[in-house]
């Protein structure tokens, strides 16, 4: 894998998302394979699909984070941003233990990066490597051109990320907050939910933009200080 391409991989990792700071709600089952993942070879091919806002690009960073701390090769490739470079990106990475793939929904559609997708999943397969991949629809649901490939994706272990109700997002707020030694009560996670953008990637950059400024200003998070620094 040449040193350009091994740049871009490593560039799209974040660093922040573990399995411990995921609110799980009503993804056990999910958060259970993926968890357990890199000790099970017979799982080769996950497929998440959902909503934006239900934790797929967390999911995905978490397990790259889990399968590095055991040594393993991963790569986690959004194409929102692979996109915007060639689709020879695809190529040569069956030699990674692990590929995650965010947002295939966005290739649908584009001939040219589906075809190279289709060879990239192919030979990860052919491998026995593993492969997982999320989507903003069910596999046969995707607007796909290449046949062969909407069948391939259909083929996997099949989940629908699920959103967090307001209960679990308040708690998933709360849980965040705590393993950042931060303390939020329910009052003020209330008071964001309720007052400020509600999707839970929102919500959860909110509250690392709170957490540095109660920092810099060692105050605690209260409604006046929340409203003084989100204006």
């Amino acid at each position: 894998m040449n040193n350009f391409k091994q740049l871009a991989l490593n560039l799209c990792l974040k660093d922040a998302a573990t399995f411990v700071n995921f609110f799980v709600g009503a993804n056990k089952q999910l958060v259970k394979v993926l968890s357990s993942l890199n000790t099970n070879d017979e799982t080769r091919f996950v497929y998440v699909w959902g909503k934006q806002g239900t934790g797929k690009t967390h999911l995905l960073s978490a397990l790259c984070q889990l399968f590095g701390e055991y040594g393993k090769t991963t790569a986690y490739l959004p194409l929102e941003e692979i996109m915007q470079l060639d689709s020879q990106m695809l190529e040569d990475l069956e030699i990674l233990d692990l590929l995650c793939i965010d947002d295939l929904s966005l290739i649908a559609g584009n001939p040219v990066w589906e075809e190279s997708f289709f060879h990239c999943f192919n030979k990860i397969m052919e491998h026995g490597k593993q492969i997982v991949i999320t989507a903003n629809a069910a596999p046969l649901a995707l607007p796909l051109v290449l046949p062969d490939l909407k069948s391939r994706m259909a083929s996997g272990l099949i989940f629908e990320a699920q959103a967090l109700s307001d209960a679990e997002k308040t708690e998933g707020l709360k849980l965040r907050a705590e393993l950042r030694g931060l303390e939020l009560n329910d009052v003020v996670a209330q008071f964001l939910l309720h007052h400020y953008a509600r999707d839970t990637k929102s919500l959860f950059a909110t509250l690392e933009q709170l957490d540095k400024a109660a920092l810099a200003a060692q105050r605690k998070l209260t409604i006046p200080f929340v409203k003084n620094v989100l204006g």
